[in-house]
């Protein structure tokens, strides 16, 4: 016992600033998204229910506690940052919205249990690997012959408008290039645009290659204006964001100051001041849209399980005709939440529960924590994670398949075990 409490106190600062994070978000839900937000088409209620509340904050308080008892500091940091962006989110919406049903907070208490086993998976792993430094000429030649393409196809639709972020102007590319995709580019944007690139970024900073950096950084900004497509642009920034600090410890504490400080700005900025874009591009969206849309799917499906017959997992064994030939998070959006064009995403534990409840739901986690064991075990120097963090992002808005093939994770698993395996060593292979 003394061993257990030794631990927890020695990982304070991931309990203790996990917890101002779960305060910051209770304040900005009662006093600001609900306020604000309620009158949208997903209308954030506020009702304070005491039983509820005392529940969450107790329930919270334990599993935040605990998860100090983990050893591995790589495995500690995807840990607290699932904590912080699924499971408090989440748990918040449960306290005060009288909708949401306990079943969204209990598959983030699943995950992050099955996580936990994390710590216990080890493993060598004996495959080849190329030295990205005497091969980085090599490796950006590879880069460019994957990007001419994208040249090649779409340079006459590009409008540096998009750079703005206005949303019109977003929509309208968005709408586009809907219309003029070329299939194969589709499966390329995402490994150039999160994988690749931001290799490369990582890679110039450190060997101070920085024509290599402006490169990348182009590229990227192409990229996205290629599908207005604001990930790709903010994940290049993250890249360069989390470059700094050499330990994974070093990595949570930018990641919580950087919530923190919009969590703070965007209340000041909407309570005070009456401007909301942050609380709306921010807080609503990445933390409290999710597990709205959680509970929407677990109202429909909770008694219509797909089994899989959506996904390319289950071949399509199981029939899923009702959902009209469309995919599941747009068949929430126009079938069931009656709106044109919306694409209602969730993410791969949700996906899990919709298509076998909870059993589905620790499938799905089970599959997760098998990614992350793999990538512990790389022994992935930590000023590469800004490329982890967009995956991790990932986790909440994207369905299995799509997270795997689409948004290139096969393709970064492939690209790290070859040129970064045990680059927190020598990082520089």
């Amino acid at each position: 016992m003394k061993k257990y409490i030794e631990n927890i106190i020695s990982n304070k600062l991931y309990i203790y600033v996990s917890l101002t994070t779960f305060v910051l978000l209770n304040i900005s839900y009662a006093f600001d998204v609900s306020p604000k937000f309620y009158g949208t088409y997903l209308p954030f209620s506020f009702e304070f229910d005491i039983v509820k509340f005392v529940v969450i904050i107790s329930l919270s308080s334990v599993i935040t506690v605990l998860g100090g008892l983990i050893k591995s500091d790589f495995l500690k940091l995807i840990w607290y940052i699932v904590l912080i962006m699924q499971y408090y989110s989440s748990a918040v919406l449960f306290a005060y919205c009288l909708d949401i049903s306990f079943g969204v907070v209990l598959q983030n208490v699943i995950l992050l249990a099955i996580l936990f086993f994390g710590d216990f998976i080890d493993f060598k792993i004996s495959l080849p690997s190329i030295s990205l430094k005497n091969n980085y000429k090599t490796f950006l030649i590879f880069s460019v012959i994957l990007f001419v393409p994208f040249i090649y196809y779409y340079w006459q639709f590009i409008s540096l408008a998009d750079l703005f972020l206005n949303k019109d102007d977003i929509y309208k590319t968005r709408d586009l290039f809907r219309s003029i995709n070329v299939p194969f580019l589709g499966y390329l944007i995402s490994p150039l645009s999160r994988v690749i690139f931001p290799i490369m970024m990582v890679y110039a900073i450190r060997s101070r290659k920085y024509y290599l950096f402006i490169i990348a950084a182009m590229s990227i900004a192409y990229l996205f204006l290629c599908s207005a497509t604001k990930s790709v642009l903010i994940g290049g920034i993250l890249t360069a964001f989390f470059y700094y600090g050499n330990e994974w410890k070093d990595k949570f504490k930018l990641f919580s100051g950087l919530i923190i400080t919009l969590l703070i700005v965007s209340f000041i900025a909407s309570y005070f001041f009456q401007f909301k874009d942050i609380t709306d591009a921010f807080v609503r969206r990445v933390f409290f849209v999710p597990p709205y849309f959680d509970n929407i799917y677990h109202s429909y499906f909770g008694s219509n399980y797909t089994y899989w017959g959506h996904s390319p997992f289950g071949m399509h064994l199981h029939n899923v005709d009702y959902m009209n030939g469309k995919g599941v998070s747009m068949f929430i959006g126009e079938d069931i939440l009656h709106f044109d064009g919306l694409n209602a995403n969730t993410g791969i534990i949700t996906e899990g529960f919709l298509s076998f409840g909870y059993i589905g739901v620790a499938v799905h986690s089970i599959a997760f924590l098998g990614v992350i064991a793999y990538l512990k075990n790389l022994n992935l120097s930590p000023h590469y994670f800004g490329i982890l963090f967009a995956y991790i992002f990932y986790l909440n808005s994207s369905l299995l398949s799509t997270l795997l093939v689409t948004h290139g994770l096969l393709f970064l698993l492939i690209v790290f075990t070859l040129f970064l395996r045990d680059s927190k060593d020598s990082f520089i292979n």
